[in-house]
């Protein structure tokens, strides 16, 4: 979910905005309607469970559509459309789903449906960018409407994390922004691109209906419009969205509250590995060198986030231990780019080594992060010039492979296959996200290996080397876990907050009275 010139805009600015929100305030928050209102820093580039890739879309899929399982807040598979699964043999899996599953439309669901999911993914026709995650899959059986069973070329370790895919009926077509209808907690009532979705409970769900019936959910990318609205009210939930120094002011409003909780979401710079002076590893880790994290994370976070040495978390399973540092270090990033051959032309003066482009979102917080490296790097030497877009270009040129420097974050890992997805050199877009287009055969094999082996133990093994060996080429660089910040009205109950920034228990929220009673 990437995302940074100036924080604020003009105090004129400001007053301008509130002005307009102020006006239009209706006499009743919406919290006292029963209803919920979800602020997300951007739109969602598709709401297509077939399709989405981008953090938003998956966080509006998270209440819309249901899976056959879901991962617990531990990683661990639970059952969601499944009553049960078992694995015959390490290449045929059988899932039992429950019994009256419908649609929000009332058609029933069936294992018809969910053998039309998985091909319609595993057909090159229609281009899915999860199709890699599905592809050693055989064949799909479906013996009776509850069942489904999975056949496998060969043992696919994280084939049931693959199964957090929310099913779509039988003979549903890709319709762009439009979503697919699903079955999980709430269904959509209005969807408008770049602006908002309106959800309401679906009481026919497999899991009881949501204790709120009303759900909406804005796309608002300027931090200080999603500010606002949380100050009047007509905002009451946003996750990850309050920028660090913009909290305190926040919770002057003695109906909003913070919580925070560790986090999985690891953000990072995104190299062009086909670029001409990037492909060059000592001038990838020059770069390194030369941003200052530990500042960053003091001064832009308010120290709402840990540095990173990978794109796992410290508390996954398969975070490898005792990776070499990656420490601020200026004088030994202009060592590496001299001996790059990439000398200072004049000294104290004001040529660059070369130049580069780095490209963000229009979120502010990343705009601004975005400033501070670009002044970063210009201390040792390289002129940087920031392109921040809209969420939909930005990614569309990510996942086209049109920039230099790019900053991301990687949402909702659930498996290490992560590496095969996003550096196996099998993985360029649209296939995979080796949007940088790293080529490394040992990484290769031990991505492969840890598809095929069923231990755990044995897997962190194997990821652990891969871990090192990006450590060393850099491909991408890891800069911190993000730890995640909920600011919501008091009287909303119920949300847990999960590493990977997960909208699942969203259902199990409530709207308390003033006297603590569900309203």
């Amino acid at each position: 979910m990437g995302d940074v010139k100036n924080r604020f805009p003009s105090s004129l600015l400001i007053l301008s905005i509130a002005a307009v929100f102020l006006s239009g305030c209706s006499p009743k928050p919406p919290v006292e309607d029963g209803t919920l209102v979800i602020a997300l820093p951007g739109a969602p580039s598709n709401i297509d469970p077939r399709l989405a890739t981008d953090a938003y879309g998956a966080q509006i899929l998270q209440m819309t559509h249901a899976s056959l399982i879901r991962m617990d807040a531990a990683g661990n598979p639970v059952p969601d459309l499944a009553e049960r699964w078992e694995e015959r043999s390490p290449t045929e899996i059988v899932v039992r789903i429950r019994d009256g599953l419908r649609f929000h439309d009332g058609r029933r669901l069936s294992s018809a449906d969910v053998r039309y999911t998985f091909e319609w993914i595993l057909d090159p026709a229609n281009r899915s960018p999860h199709r890699a995650t599905y592809e050693k899959i055989r064949a799909i059986a479906t013996p009776d409407s509850r069942t489904v069973v999975f056949h496998l070329s060969e043992p696919f370790a994280p084939f049931l994390t693959g199964l957090v895919r929310g099913i779509v009926p039988d003979g549903s077509r890709a319709t762009g922004y439009s979503p697919p209808i699903g079955a999980g907690p709430y269904r959509v009532d209005d969807f408008q691109q770049d602006t908002a979705i309106r959800l309401s409970r679906y009481e026919g769900y497999h899991g009881g209906a949501p204790g709120i019936e009303r759900v909406v959910v804005k796309f608002l990318p300027d931090s200080n419009v999603r500010f606002l609205e949380l100050k009047k009210g007509s905002v009451n939930f946003v996750l990850n969205g309050v920028d660090p120094d913009l909290i305190p002011p926040a919770l002057e409003n003695g109906n909003l509250v913070m919580e925070e909780a560790p986090g999985s979401n690891a953000s990072y710079l995104g190299f062009n590995l086909r670029d001409t002076v990037l492909s060059d590893h000592r001038v990838r880790r020059a770069i390194a060198f030369a941003i200052d994290r530990e500042a960053i994370v003091r001064t832009l976070w308010k120290g709402h986030a840990d540095l990173a040495d990978s794109i796992l978390a410290p508390a996954f399973w398969a975070h490898a231990d005792g990776i070499p540092p990656v420490r601020h270090d200026p004088f030994a990033a202009m060592r590496l780019l001299d001996e790059a051959g990439y000398r200072d032309p004049d000294g104290d003066g004001p040529k660059p080594r070369f130049r580069l482009t780095y490209k963000t979102s229009q979120n502010e917080l990343r705009r601004q992060i975005a400033t501070v490296i670009q002044e970063q790097l210009r201390k040792v030497g390289i002129a940087v010039e920031v392109q921040s877009f809209e969420w939909g270009t930005f990614f569309s040129d990510i996942k086209k492979g049109n920039f230099q420097l790019y900053a991301l974050t990687w949402v909702g890992i659930l498996d290490p296959d992560i590496y095969h997805y996003a550096f196996h050199s099998g993985q360029f877009p649209p296939r995979g996200a080796n949007r940088g287009g790293y080529r490394n055969p040992d990484v290769d094999r031990l991505v492969e290996e840890g598809r095929r082996e069923p231990s755990r133990e044995k897997r962190k093994g194997l990821y652990k080397k891969v871990q090192v060996l990006l450590a060393r080429d850099l491909p991408v660089f890891p800069l911190w876990i993000n730890r995640n910040i909920l600011v919501r009205d008091r009287r909303l109950s119920g949300f847990v907050i999960t590493p990977d920034e997960n909208y699942t228990s969203v259902k199990e929220m409530v709207i308390l009275g003033e006297k603590g009673e569900g309203k």
